[in-house]
């Protein structure tokens, strides 16, 4: 199979990828990816259709990837493709899949000018639920026929899906993906892997380092190896930057390090919610959990504190209430509530800390 990905392809791509998965080739439904027993870039294709009907009752879902293929997506590009099935769902192949999927959706025909971007933006939505539809659209009939307003997801209303990019993102997007194809519709250029030799850790590290100082904090570690998620800034790079699509690190892409600019960070992330945080960044749901949980716990023992200090003083009460407290401890029962109730207190402020950076962190870019 050709994994060949024109420029503008790969761009749109980019783009969608960072909407419908911000953590890269490896993001599995919901972030997920940290229960599986080993990355989803090394799993092959027939072992990811294989998992789909138990991500599907784990996580809700059994989108996979940067481009959060569905089970059966997959199974209908491996027969339309004529693939085995042991092919590895790596970073590549993840992206001459999403190349397939746009040109099912009229990618060639939006070039050319033979569709418009409104009907392109469409199969786009259709496509990936996190995409807005550009223009009110009428979906389905009878009872069943509902009007969609700009900007939401053509799923709207399905209790699991709702529109993560404004549309007009997506609409500045196409016409920088169209105004990236030459009027004669040549080949995009392509990064040739065999003609770039294999940089040295100290370039990787430099480059990994000039990748997240511009704000490609996809990238991940400094260790000067170029893995799935250093991999994954480069494309996201080189695609922003108008260079030739791959992974590769060649004279081009380091003089185009020296001249860029810091990554925009666009206003629906700049802006983005708690609640949105929570869906996209892990650690934030986590701390979010804790502080829930310290409220939990910290409010009905501070309150049991309080009552049965009160208690105490209550000679009629302390007498029924002193031979329970004397078999656990001859240390009163207040003081043990008063102490889970500041154990809870602390967790909450923590936690509450911690959410709240996390947030910062994804809306300035920094947490991707």
């Amino acid at each position: 199979m050709d994994k060949t990905v024109p420029t503008g392809a790969a761009m749109l791509l980019a783009f969608i990828g960072g909407i419908e998965a911000p953590h890269g080739f490896d993001t599995v439904y919901g972030n997920n990816q940290a229960r599986l027993p080993k990355p989803l870039t090394s799993m092959t294709i027939d072992e990811v259709i294989a998992a789909g009907p138990r991500w599907t009752k784990s996580f809700g879902s059994s989108a996979a990837g940067f481009l959060q293929f569905m089970r059966a997506t997959l199974i209908r590009l491996k027969k339309k493709l004529g693939l085995t099935g042991k092919e590895l769902l790596d970073g590549p192949m993840q992206m001459a899949l999403g190349y397939e999927l746009l040109k099912e959706r009229g990618f060639a025909e939006f070039l050319a000018g033979t569709k418009s971007r409104t009907a392109f933006g469409l199969g786009l939505a259709q496509e990936w639920a996190s995409f807005p539809v550009l223009t009110p659209t009428v979906k389905g009939t009878g009872k069943a026929k509902r009007t969609l307003k700009r900007g939401q997801s053509y799923y709207a209303g399905d209790g699991l899906n709702k529109a993560l990019v404004a549309p007009d993102r997506v609409e500045a997007m196409l016409d920088k993906v169209k105004a990236s194809i030459a009027p004669a519709a040549a080949p995009a250029p392509v990064l040739d892997a065999a003609a770039v030799s294999a940089p040295d850790k100290a370039t990787v590290e430099r480059v990994q380092q000039q990748l997240k100082d511009l704000g490609y904090t996809e990238v991940g570690g400094i260790d000067g190896k170029i893995g799935t998620m250093t991999a994954t800034a480069i494309r996201a790079f080189r695609a922003d930057n108008g260079l030739p699509a791959g992974d590769g690190i060649d004279d081009d892409m380091l003089l185009a390090l020296q001249k860029a600019k810091p990554r925009a960070i666009s206003p629906d992330r700049a802006n983005a919610v708690p609640e949105v945080v929570r869906d996209k960044v892990p650690e934030v749901k986590a701390n979010w959990l804790s502080k829930v949980g310290g409220y939990i716990v910290g409010i009905p023992a501070a309150a049991g504190a309080l009552v049965k200090g009160a208690l105490d003083n209550i000679p009629i009460a302390k007498d029924y209430i002193d031979p329970l407290t004397s078999i656990a401890s001859d240390v009163p029962g207040w003081v043990w509530l008063a102490g889970i109730a500041g154990i809870a207190g602390a967790l909450v402020l923590v936690s509450r800390h911690g959410e709240a950076k996390g947030v910062e962190a994804f809306q300035t870019g920094a947490r991707r």
